[in-house]
């Protein structure tokens, strides 16, 4: 049995072998592959434009990825439209036939891995090479010793889905000089994506790095602490976890993932997540803020009941703070509903508590310093006291926050410093979409500034 059919699949093996190689016996002339290159080439200029439009790519990167694919273009004229098949020999004939085929079968009997994946999916999973990255690409070929060139192109990478390559091109930028802690940060959270989500020692270096320049970068200080879990020291990851969940702001994107994760590694210690030393709790009123029911009933209130009840559960929340006054979320709670009720000094003096306990929190910064231009009506003559301390510290903690950039060019303006004011604006602008009225109020600021 094992014969007949071993004679059989050979026999089938020879028949596919002639169907594939029967275009050898052709000698007509075959058209080149130059009409599919050149519709290639047009379809990458069009994706160019497309990403240029949307602002990934710069004038200078466009540009350069364009006159790369015009060259290829040229280059298509050059070749013959045409190109003749030589008539194969009859000894190549067999060979491709029937030699190479059995040759091929019994190498594979004797080398061949069946269960590894083939080139096919494994050039599925690499990301294709678009032309935003081919132009960062061309940016460091031109500046191979500039770490911004590196680190622009690391972005992409990370984007790209691509976290080794994106990990090798933070590193040259490191080498290079950049010594931006967020760099290392970013190094870091490249090389843990790239090993599968473990943190191995280098990973650990550059997260151990980030710290020394900024101790609050919460990303490395959460990897910092799955280390620790990965390494089996689920506690000291418990206690690292728990700080940093009181530290990061509640609008934190990711803030539920390690949330979740402290209970996942709370419950594997035997311990309760929600008695936890040191956590605050999630249900004790809300944290001042009234419950589904208290909203139930309000629902069928009157606008004077509604407002007396509203009003009512702020105060809860203020007199909580006097016993909690470390509380920066409590305040900024307090804060927004201040705004609300429109008692804006009210609204100010809970962002300054919120403010002066987080001196490095950025989104505190930014809520204290729209509190103090609440409701001002002409910013061009006059700025509220402690405004510019505040942009200062914003700008500070994020140089190219748009906020940050359109307060600094407040505080510029009015220091008379127009150009560094038109700067500021001018990037902020660049960021806003087209045609929109903030756009269009921010061009009008601009404007004034005159020439």
């Amino acid at each position: 049995m094992s014969v007949l059919l071993w004679i059989v699949l050979g026999a089938m093996t020879l028949a596919a072998a002639l169907v594939l190689a029967w275009p050898l016996f052709d000698v007509r002339r075959f058209k080149n592959d130059s009409s599919f290159a050149l519709a290639v080439y047009r379809d990458q200029l069009a994706e160019i434009n497309h990403d240029a439009a949307r602002g990934i790519l710069d004038e200078t990167q466009a540009r350069a990825a364009q006159v790369e694919i015009e060259r290829r273009i040229l280059a298509l004229d050059d070749a013959p439209k045409f190109q003749p098949a030589k008539a194969p020999k009859p000894i190549l004939i067999v060979a491709m036939a029937v030699v190479l085929p059995l040759v091929a079968f019994g190498l594979y009997l004797q080398l061949g891995s069946p269960g590894l994946p083939d080139a096919t999916t494994r050039a599925a999973e690499t990301a294709p090479m678009t032309p935003a990255l081919q132009a960062m690409e061309a940016a460091v070929a031109k500046a191979p010793t500039d770490p911004t060139a590196w680190r622009t192109l690391g972005e992409g990478l990370m984007e790209a889905g691509q976290a080794a390559d994106a990990a090798n091109a933070f590193g040259r930028a490191v080498a290079l000089g950049d010594k931006d802690p967020k760099l290392q940060s970013r190094l870091g959270s490249a090389l843990v994506l790239a090993g599968g989500e473990h943190v191995d020692d280098r990973a650990k270096a550059a997260f151990t790095a980030a710290l020394a320049g900024d101790p609050t970068d919460p990303i490395a200080r959460f990897f910092l602490g799955l280390a620790k879990e990965q390494g089996g020291d689920a506690a000291g990851a418990l206690t690292d976890w728990l700080a940093l969940e009181n530290d990061v702001p509640s609008d934190l994107p990711w803030k539920t993932d390690l949330a979740a994760n402290i209970d996942r590694v709370a419950r594997g210690l035997g311990k309760d997540p929600a008695t936890l030393p040191g956590r605050k709790p999630q249900d004790a009123a809300n944290g001042g803020m009234p419950s589904q029911g208290d909203l139930d009933a309000a629902a069928g209130m009157s606008d004077s009941d509604r407002q007396a009840f509203i009003e009512s559960m702020v105060a809860k929340l203020a007199d909580q703070l006097k016993q909690k006054p470390d509380d920066i979320d409590g305040w900024l709670r307090l804060g927004h509903a201040y705004s609300v009720l429109g008692k804006d000094d009210d609204s100010r003096a809970a962002f300054a508590k919120a403010a002066a306990l987080a001196p490095t929190r950025l989104d505190v910064q930014l809520d204290y310093a729209n509190a103090l231009i609440e409701g001002s009506n002409d910013l061009s003559a006059r700025l509220p006291a402690d405004f510019a301390a505040t942009v200062t510290r914003i700008r500070t903690l994020a140089p190219e926050n748009p906020l940050g950039l359109y307060y600094g060019g407040l505080v510029a303006r009015a220091n008379g410093d127009k150009a560094s004011a038109r700067d500021m604006w001018a990037k902020v602008l660049a960021l806003i979409p087209e045609g929109s009225p903030q756009r269009q109020s921010l061009q009008h600021e601009i404007d004034s500034l005159g020439q």
